[in-house]
């Protein structure tokens, strides 16, 4: 079982060595035309960055939703174990409002 286990372990590492290739193989054309480098041009850049911006928000080019601007005050009642347990009964808004005033 033990050598059964080691050869399958061999085979995999083969495997991996065979597929990344010789060690000293050529760079692409478009590695050796940036010359290897670790930087992009300000174009190169910005179209990435253009991209990202594009699919961060639901992978469907939609816009960020804007953030609540109850979100504060929703925490401030949370916080409070009384405000919090009336909210789950009767509404974060009327729960608030009897804690801490009008909204």
């Amino acid at each position: 079982m033990r050598s059964l286990m080691v050869l399958a372990l061999l085979a995999v590492a083969a495997l991996c060595l065979s597929l990344a290739g010789p060690a000293d193989a050529k760079p692409s054309s478009a590695e050796s035309r940036r010359g290897g480098a670790a930087f992009v041009s300000k174009r190169e850049g910005s179209e990435v960055v253009r991209r990202l911006r594009r699919y961060l928000d639901s992978g469907l080019g939609a816009l960020a939703p804007y953030p609540d601007p109850l979100e504060p005050k929703r925490e401030v009642c949370e916080l409070n174990p009384n405000c919090d347990e009336l909210a789950d009964h009767i509404g974060f808004q009327e729960a608030y409002q009897r804690f801490y005033g009008p909204v």
